[in-house]
């Protein structure tokens, strides 16, 4: 699923972030949640200093599996697969922070972890949005598609998403989509100009390409 020699590449900091963005998303009656791509477990501390949980955490990278296992109260040092004999319908919210566009098939993992959802339980993803306006000016005006080590057209990326497509794959999977916003709004002036005149005469068309990534809660529907 992941290109390990690329992934061993990337500093240290790829991996310890704490995301405090995307606390708002998880539901705070939450008992069990687990991270999916957990990297040195600093989105689960913060999380934990919030929300009274049990957190389990995976991620491969094996070189934060002392600082995440000391982070979290369960950690589990290997890719997300079906076999990580996981307990079935046993966690309230299942997260992805950018972890997604990472994997070859993130739809079929998406499935396997609808056995590991409560009934009413919820996966909470955020994933970059390719229609931010500084990408989609490059692809659609200087007909660029230029991988970088980080961000939106990062090198280890291997989906592309936008935020209707992103919707879309939640509900052909069979879940229920309940929220699904734009995160991290970012543009430089020239942009905000642009995307402003352009939504005054589209109806709003471009609003999503102010945001880095989109945030989603979808609710498990049916088993």
């Amino acid at each position: 699923m992941y290109n390990t020699i690329d992934y061993q590449a990337k500093e240290d900091g790829y991996f310890q972030h704490v995301r405090e963005e995307m606390l708002e998303f998880i539901p705070k009656t939450a008992i069990n949640i687990l991270e999916i791509g957990c990297g040195d477990g600093s989105f689960g501390a913060y999380v934990k200093s919030n929300i009274p949980c049990t957190y389990y955490g995976i991620e491969p990278d094996s070189r934060f599996s002392k600082s995440a296992a000391e982070k979290l109260d369960y950690f589990d040092n290997s890719l997300f697969t079906a076999e990580n004999n996981l307990l079935v319908s046993h966690f309230d919210c299942i997260i992805f922070n950018d972890v997604l566009e990472h994997l070859a098939d993130p739809q079929a993992t998406l499935l396997n972890c609808k056995a590991l959802l409560k009934p009413a339980g919820v996966i909470v993803s955020s994933i970059p949005n390719l229609r931010h306006a500084p990408y989609l000016y490059r692809l659609a005006y200087l007909g660029e598609f230029q991988y970088e080590n980080s961000g939106i057209m990062d090198k280890t990326h291997l989906r592309f998403f936008t935020k209707k497509s992103i919707k879309k794959m939640y509900e052909a999977l069979g879940f229920e989509v309940v929220r699904h916003v734009g995160i991290n709004k970012s543009l430089a002036p020239r942009f905000k100009y642009l995307i402003g005149m352009l939504n005054l005469i589209t109806n709003n068309r471009f609003e999503d390409t102010k945001y880095q990534q989109y945030a989603t809660v979808a609710r498990k529907v049916g088993n």
